[in-house]
């Protein structure tokens, strides 16, 4: 299965990913709000600094971000507990995230974590997209729109990502229609995408 990244000037992020069996399915998240990220500054800030400080940048970062928010919530002491990342954090960006499905009546949206569980999206995507939804919120959450804009667009090259101003809803709706007879695995190249 391929992953692609898209991250669109609201600053929401699609990964389409394109499944084995011919389907393809996007997965779109928004950022993290404020009161989540002044809860947790100090774990999201130091992850987001050594990324970088570790020379791991906007190519591995994507990859490893989850790994590296638990290694320094860990050290930190706020991987665990009711407030924890684990406990906190986490469900907050997988509660922003949900998948875009094709089915019988059309493109729908499900819960990130229901789709996982009902093995619509598998271990090794969920891992993947697990990481790079980490660094979108990182990234979102610590830099200014301007620079954030600068390394998404950077970033984006290197993920062979396109970026979309498109929001959920407006993402799903300018998705082709689907009927019995097609596939619903054609994959959508970068410049079908709307931007």
């Amino acid at each position: 299965m391929a992953l692609a990244v898209t991250i669109n000037k609201k600053l929401n992020l699609v990964i389409p990913i394109y499944r084995d069996d011919g389907k393809i399915l996007y997965v779109h998240s928004a950022p993290i709000m404020r009161e989540t990220f002044e809860r947790y500054f100090l774990v999201l800030s130091k992850t987001f600094a050594q990324i970088f400080t570790k020379g791991l940048g906007s190519m591995v970062g994507p990859r490893v971000a989850a790994l590296l928010l638990k290694q320094v919530a860990t050290e930190l002491g706020e991987w665990e507990g009711e407030l924890g990342v684990e406990r906190g954090l986490l469900p907050e960006f997988r509660r922003l995230t949900n998948v875009i499905a094709p089915s019988a009546a059309g493109w729908g949206p499900i819960p990130f974590d229901e789709a996982r569980r009902n093995g619509l999206i598998d271990d090794e995507d969920a891992d993947e997209v697990g990481n790079a939804i980490c660094f979108f919120m990182l990234a979102s959450a610590i830099l200014r729109k301007t620079s954030l804009k600068q390394m998404l667009e950077s970033a984006a090259e290197f993920w062979g990502a396109s970026i979309t101003s498109s929001n959920s809803t407006e993402f799903l709706n300018s998705l082709p229609t689907l009927d019995a007879t097609e596939s619903s695995g054609e994959k959508a190249t970068p410049s079908s995408i709307p931007s």
